[in-house]
Formats: C-alpha cells, sequence, structure tokens
C-alpha cells in the first residue's frame, strides 16, 4: 500500500479480520494491535511506514441480535445510534489508536452497519475513508471518503441520490468515489458480501495517494 491508497484484495483482508475473533495477527506488514482490537473493530498497524488501518465489521451471526437492535435505532434516529454501546466501542478504539499512534497515517475500512461509524469518524485527520455497501441514510459524504457497493445490494441503495447531491456540491468529490459493481447472483444476501470485491480488477487502487491525489487506477473489473 503506497501512499494511502488500497487495493481491493487488501480491503477484503482488513473486513474479513474485522468479523474474526481471532483475527490474523499479521495482513501484509500489518501487526494487530491486540490491545486496542475488539469485537466490532480491529487495529492493524505497519511500524515501518507508520500506517494504521482501522477496520470495522457490519452485523454479525454471533452478535446478530444486539446488532440487529443497532440497526433499528440508526434506522429510527441516527443522533441515538451515537449512543449506542456498538458505536461508543468503535469511537473509544479510534480514539485511542489516535492518541497512541499520533504521527501515524490512518486509514478507516467498514462494511454495512460500519459504514455509519466510517462516515461519522472520517475527517481530515484520516487519510481515507472506505466503506462497503455502508447502510447510509442522510449521510454527507466527504472528499476523502469512498463507497464501493453492488447494483444488487439493498443495505446501501440509498449512497445513490447521495452521489449525485455531493457531485454538485462539492468539487474535490467526483464519481470515482463511488464504486459500483454489477450484480452478478440477483441475491441481495450474496450481493451484501464481501466477497463482491473479487469482481474488482486486482491491479486497481482506491483512495488518496501521495500528495492526497485522487486515485482510481486500471480498470474497474476483471478481465
Amino acid at each position: 500500500m503506497k501512499g494511502g491508497s488500497l487495493k481491493p484484495q487488501e480491503i477484503k483482508d482488513f473486513l474479513q479480520a474485522s468479523y474474526q475473533e481471532k483475527a490474523p495477527m499479521n495482513i501484509d506488514g500489518y501487526v494487530l494491535d491486540e490491545k486496542l482490537s475488539n469485537l466490532y473493530g480491529k487495529v492493524y498497524v505497519n511500524e515501518d511506514s507508520k500506517k494504521v488501518v482501522l477496520s470495522f465489521r457490519g452485523t454479525g451471526m454471533e452478535n446478530l441480535g444486539t446488532d440487529w437492535i443497532n440497526n433499528l435505532i440508526f434506522a429510527v434516529s441516527d443522533p441515538a445510534y451515537k449512543l449506542t454501546p456498538r458505536y461508543r466501542t468503535a469511537l473509544k478504539m479510534y480514539k485511542d489508536a489516535m492518541k497512541k499512534y499520533k504521527d501515524y497515517q490512518f486509514e478507516l475500512l467498514g462494511h454495512s452497519q460500519s459504514g455509519i461509524i466510517v462516515n461519522n469518524l472520517c475527517n481530515n485527520k484520516v487519510r481515507n475513508c472506505i466503506s462497503l455497501n455502508p447502510a447510509y441514510k442522510n449521510a454527507s459524504l466527504k472528499d476523502n471518503e469512498y463507497i464501493i457497493r453492488s447494483k444488487g445490494d439493498v443495505v446501501s441503495k440509498l449512497t445513490e441520490p447521495k452521489k449525485l447531491i455531493n457531485s454538485v456540491f462539492y468539487p474535490k468529490w467526483s464519481k470515482k468515489h463511488m464504486i459500483t459493481i454489477d450484480d452478478k447472483t440477483g441475491n441481495p444476501i450474496t450481493e451484501h458480501k464481501v466477497d463482491i470485491l473479487d469482481r474488482l480488477n486486482p491491479n486497481m487502487v482506491i483512495g488518496r495517494g501521495l500528495g492526497n491525489q485522487i486515485m482510481i487506477m486500471k480498470t474497474k473489473y476483471k478481465a
């Protein structure tokens, strides 16, 4: 990962790790910070490049009841979601990581429900904020925020109007901030999974690179 931009496989590896109770200790040279990581998210650190990846998971099967309560709270009230243990746990992980690695470059990744968390935590202290099939409602997207979604995903459907609004009101926000993947299965459950990242060209890079330029390189899909 050069200059902060990420490739699809790297994003997939970090997001998959966010769901695992026993996550890999090392991903592409990034070491798991076990003290800061928790059930809802993982902190990976590369000491050599001074980079940190915070990866937040979506709704998990082991806490399905609690996670769906959080989903329902978000559906009713955006401010109320910030009072949930799920959001507060993520916020604490983010603040603790920022304090511990204050001179490092940060990347935030989230899937599904955690797209809400990434959107709320995304700021100019973070290099890139990347969400896969995020559960957005009335979110204001930042110029360092990138969304990857399947056309067949129901959860992230409400990001589409924001794509148009942002392209009009935020000059630095371009269509390249929204990567849309074709629906290959017609199954909304399958289209919501992290595995859809396998359909992207493995050589493309997503996010701001050196100098904060937009980096969406190569073709979108695999040949």
